[in-house]
């Protein structure tokens, strides 16, 4: 059939008092590529699934209204499709945390309108798009050009034109990611000019190959898909959506206004990504792929110059649940300079490395070498052949599964403590007067650790140290030393505290002769104990909120300020949640998420502040890359998580960093060959 006239479409838009309107096309108008196509119902299912958990554990307030509808709309083997709501629904008053219109392009974080051309890559055009702005919201900053031609042709999709669905285009995104437009022009991706296949409208397309491609992906945490009115508070509180729907031949004359379709046949199915929506006008506010030149010039209402409206219900655009995206993760960091080995250091099985500053800009390390001897290394400015080392430090040898802990109790004064083969605790000290090296190893009272667990110090004030480490029954020990003291005193029970197997005690001085201790209880909830100057016992357990840790990980704790406390753990599902508390709570607060990154299993989240008020988070993601997240005052949330370079960690290690100088951070990792590695930043 031939295509409908403009005469005939605007006959039409009248006759069914139609809310839009039609302009004539150009005499050599060509329609657009489209490309859309439904995803599979387990796809579908497994998605909707992942956002009724968001539901539950990340948004439980914001979806409260919704929580039930979701469920409803699952599709079973029976129904092909999510069963979407009536007009008369979506025209309903909508709960208090969703108003009735809305619209991203308000906040300014959804990038210009972009064009696809004549290839069938729309998918690719609205997931990148999606990301994108997902990037913006949570990153605080301008939305990144992502290449579709990445997305669409160097993925699994291939290199053609032909169609694809939201689901593969995101799950591609996540797994491999996408590089920047500037990387791989979308035009790069044809001859010049391109060629249409042969009996196809269709352009030819090639994979292109992109140097350092691992360096310059950005990724995604989390797909969902969300039906009925969860879509609109979806889009109300957490970003946009795409969605696919069947474009008729009429919407190529769109023109402005609420489009619904009035005559003409199907062209094909096409995928846009979903800004907003409006109650009032009962319809969904879309970015499409045809240029700035689809629907005419930009109109008051908001729509023309490649935006348009669409009535609920209208061309099969609530037949497939919408999908949406959180957790975009950044490029690497091109801020940080590494990795660099450390000396000649190679290290044992599930051994992670920790860092002391002793003095500005002079670090140490310690670390369990592949025969369980105790090694550390050196380096200061004045270094100019980098790192020195590796020294033995006299006659340690380290437990299976434990750490070697560092901690510089006054200028340039160093004390390491260890987990012993015989699980009796040890501890070696050095300081420039002793000549002949390191001091040490002595036995620290009688203490006994239990397998898995590391020993962890702190130094309250200048030379006073305390030392905390889970004890053969589990129980929390902790022991005290200061100067005029001939040994060691402790060990002493915290309270009634039990740890939970393969986690450490973990402690920190928010002020001087304070002290903070943090672990994972048999539970797997955060428990926390305290003790100050005149107290005569240490107070707590008390359960930090409702944090629940997962198995094998331990809670950090770090002080941005006077009487200010901040804790990081990994939950069970992986992700990394924070809480805080500072002088004058009567609780803690949290825990929030940060970001929807996930860290890999057996693994802990490192934090230190860098400066007053300022936080640096660090953790090993599941894919074994380095990443990082920052806090400063004046944000709103998080920012991140940033790869850092390409480094990749052991599995079952962690990620530690010590500040130097105010501002300046060293990182530090067993690499996944064994050897150590660090990494720098600096304003």
């Amino acid at each position: 059939m031939a295509r409908p006239t403009l005469t005939t479409i605007r006959r039409e838009i009248t006759n069914r008092n139609l809310r839009w309107e039609a302009r004539a096309l150009p005499a050599d108008f060509k329609p657009r590529g489209l490309g859309y196509e439904p995803a599979s119902l387990q796809a579908t299912q497994a998605a909707l699934a992942n956002a009724q958990r968001l539901m539950l554990t990340r948004m439980p307030a914001i979806f409260a209204a919704d929580r039930m509808r979701q469920l409803d709309n699952i599709p079973t083997a029976s129904t092909t499709r999510p069963r979407s709501r009536t007009r008369s629904a979506a025209l309903s008053s909508p709960p208090s945390n969703r108003p009735r219109k809305f619209d991203w392009r308000d906040r300014g974080v959804v990038g210009p309108v972009t064009d696809q051309m004549f290839c069938g890559s729309c998918v690719s055009f609205a997931a990148c798009g999606l990301i994108a702005t997902q990037a913006a919201i949570e990153q605080a900053i301008t939305a990144p050009d992502l290449s579709e031609a990445d997305s669409h042709f160097n993925s699994s999709h291939g290199a053609n034109c032909g169609g694809w669905n939201n689901n593969d285009c995101l799950q591609q995104a996540k797994t491999r990611g996408i590089v920047g437009e500037t990387d791989l022009p979308y035009m790069s991706a044809f001859d010049s000019p391109p060629v249409d296949l042969p009996g196809d409208d269709l352009w030819r397309a090639y994979v292109r190959a992109i140097a350092d491609r691992n360096r310059l992906i950005w990724k995604i945490t989390e797909i969902t898909a969300w039906t009925g009115d969860a879509r609109k508070t979806y889009i109300a509180n957490v970003g946009p959506l795409i969605c696919g729907y069947t474009v008729y031949e009429d919407f190529d004359s769109y023109n402005g206004g609420v489009y619904s379709h009035a005559t003409g046949d199907v062209r094909g199915g096409h995928a846009v990504m979903v800004v907003g929506y409006d109650d009032d006008d009962g319809c969904w506010i879309c970015r499409n792929s045809w240029g700035t030149g689809f629907g005419g010039a930009a109109r008051a209402d908001g729509t023309g110059a490649g935006y348009f409206k669409i009535a609920y219900g209208d061309s099969n655009i609530d037949n497939e649940a919408f999908y949406g995206c959180q957790g975009a993760i950044p490029p690497a960091s091109s801020k940080w300079r590494g990795w660099w080995t450390v000396a000649n250091g190679v290290a044992t099985a599930d051994t992670s490395v920790f860092a002391a500053s002793r003095s500005r800009d002079h670090l140490d390390i310690t670390v369990a070498g592949t025969d369980r001897g105790i090694y550390t290394a050196a380096w200061q400015p004045a270094f100019t052949d980098g790192w020195r080392g590796w020294w033995r430090i006299q006659g340690g040898v380290a437990a299976p599964d434990s750490s070697i802990t560092l901690v510089s109790r006054s200028t340039n004064k160093l004390d390491a403590f260890c987990v012993g083969s015989d699980r009796g605790i040890y501890t070696a000290a050095w300081e420039p007067a002793f000549t002949d090296g390191w001091r040490g190893w002595w036995r620290v009272q009688g203490g006994v650790a239990a397998p898995g667990t590391d020993v962890h110090a702190v130094c309250r004030s200048a030379d006073k140290l305390d030392i905390f480490c889970v004890g053969s029954d589990r129980g929390i020990y902790t022991a005290a030393w200061q100067p005029g003291d001939t040994s060691w005193r402790g060990w002493w029970r915290v309270q009634g505290g039990v740890a939970a197997p393969k986690t450490s005690v973990t402690a920190v001085s928010r002020r001087k002769d304070h002290l903070d201790i943090f672990c994972v209880g048999t539970d797997q909830r955060i428990y926390t104990a305290a003790w100050k100057p005149g107290d005569t016992s240490w107070r707590g357990w008390w359960p930090v909120a409702g944090g629940v840790a997962a198995p094998g990980t331990s809670v950090f704790g770090v002080s941005r300020g006077l009487d200010k406390l901040d804790i990081f753990c990994i939950g069970t599902d992986m992700q990394v949640y924070t809480a805080a508390w500072q002088a004058g709570d009567t609780n803690w607060r949290g825990w929030w998420p940060v970001g929807h990154f996930k860290a890999a299993p057996n693994s802990s989240v490192f934090a230190v502040s860098r400066s007053a008020d300022r936080l640096d988070i660090f953790a090993v993601g599941q894919d074994g890359g380095i990443y990082s997240a920052a806090w400063s005052p004046g944000m709103q949330k998080w920012r991140g998580w940033w790869r850092i370079l390409d480094g990749v960690a052991a599995p079952g290690t962690m990620v530690t960093a010590a500040v130097r100088a105010p501002d300046f951070l060293d990182i530090f990792c067993v690499g996944s060959d064994r050897r150590v590695y660090t990494a720098a930043w600096r304003p």
